[in-house]
């Protein structure tokens, strides 16, 4: 398949990580924990759809909503009831979601959250950090990948100076750029680290940040694409009793479906209101259209998601299960005495191949405290 998808795709495939050597993997069909590819080699799916499927693969609760939704209509170009059920789901389980605006990816949700925090406080840089991940769109996509300071083909020098950028889990780099810098409208992280906990991060330095950002005026987002209904049904938030300004949602939000969504204070999602605008201090909207926003058949995947989410019983099992393979792979890696190390919290299941500490068990790596060696 990959001579014959050449000719139409840049590499043969239609995303990044789908690059492998020597053919990336095609899939033929999916169930629960595992995936057959085009030649029925069965395999175990530790990807999950990118993070998207709590449930596994084609779970009946979310076939079936789809299932019936399908005849009823794909998209009604209009508002319609499960829109509605869906955005009441997010309220009731996010702390932060007084008020929520569906779109349709996590880009998409990082995009307009940085847009209404500048909107808002009328500044025009963001503050963001090293290899936290944040979408593809020109101001996010900075700074992702090592070596973090080089620059990103295509994004013209003027996106770049409004992106501020600063180490990991460093509060004095963040209030230091605070204090100095007024044009800061926003800091945005992944609450659980980069990627997903492969730059770990913690609640203490989660509430520092929350503290610094209200003495200094400026929004918090958390991007809680990934850990948003994964890390708890509150996501990280409802984890660790702290409230951003803003959130940003996609994966499990939608069941396995495309779709995302900004939640956050009332104040700062009326700025696309069109009714609140006209009694706004500045008189000013944000413009938001979308062809797919709130799309039924995403919706109708979602709220059968969010049921289940409510429930808290899959973050017990998923997070039970990944502890398990954590611990037994951190066993066989010390009895065969190999320089590496398996790290992660939640449901997350983090990989390091050469650690470059003598003599450091596998059982004793602490990713806190951890320094690459070049």
């Amino acid at each position: 398949l990959r001579s014959t998808s050449r000719p139409y795709f840049p590499d043969g495939v239609t995303h990044d990580n789908r690059h492998t050597e020597p053919f990336p993997i095609y899939i033929n069909r999916a169930q629960g924990s595992k995936k057959w590819s085009v030649d029925e080699i069965e395999l175990i799916d530790y990807w999950s759809g990118h993070g998207a499927l709590l449930l596994g693969h084609s779970p009946p609760e979310i076939v079936e909503a789809v299932t019936q939704q399908m005849p009823r209509g794909t998209h009604y170009g209009a508002c319609h009831a499960l829109e509605v059920e869906w955005g009441g789901l997010v309220q009731e389980l996010i702390p932060s979601a007084e008020r929520i605006r569906f779109v349709n990816s996590g880009t998409e949700a990082t995009l307009m959250a940085i847009r209404l925090a500048r909107m808002h406080t009328g500044k025009n840089k963001f503050l963001k950090f090293a290899g936290h991940f944040h979408g593809w769109h020109d101001s996010v996509i900075l700074g992702v990948n090592p070596p973090f300071e080089t620059p990103v083909p295509g994004i013209p020098e003027s996106v770049i100076d409004t992106t501020v950028i600063c180490p990991p889990n460093d509060i004095d780099a963040v209030e230091k750029q605070l204090k100095s810098d007024p044009d800061i409208a926003c800091v945005i992280l992944e609450p659980t680290g980069g990627a997903f906990g492969t730059i770990p991060t913690n609640g203490e330095f989660l509430r520092q940040l929350r503290q610094i950002t209200q003495d200094h005026g400026v929004i918090l987002i958390f991007d809680e694409v990934i850990s948003g209904f994964r890390v708890s049904p509150g996501g990280a938030q409802g984890y660790y009793n702290i409230t951003p300004d803003l959130t940003t949602l996609a994966k499990i939000l939608a069941g396995g479906l495309p779709g995302g969504a900004v939640a956050g204070k009332e104040e700062l999602l009326n700025l696309i209101s069109i009714k609140a605008s006209k009694s706004n201090s500045r008189g000013q909207r944000m413009p938001h259209p979308g062809t797919f926003n709130a799309n039924p058949l995403s919706a109708a995947a979602g709220i059968a998601m969010l049921r289940q989410v409510k429930t808290g019983v899959p973050h017990e099992k998923v997070n039970r299960s990944a502890k398990m393979l954590r611990e037994g792979l951190v066993d066989v890696i010390d009895q065969h005495k190999l320089d590496w190390a398996v790290y992660g919290e939640f449901s997350g299941v983090k990989f390091l191949i050469g650690h470059g500490v003598d003599g450091l068990r596998a059982a004793d790596f602490d990713p806190y405290n951890w320094e690459p060696h070049h």
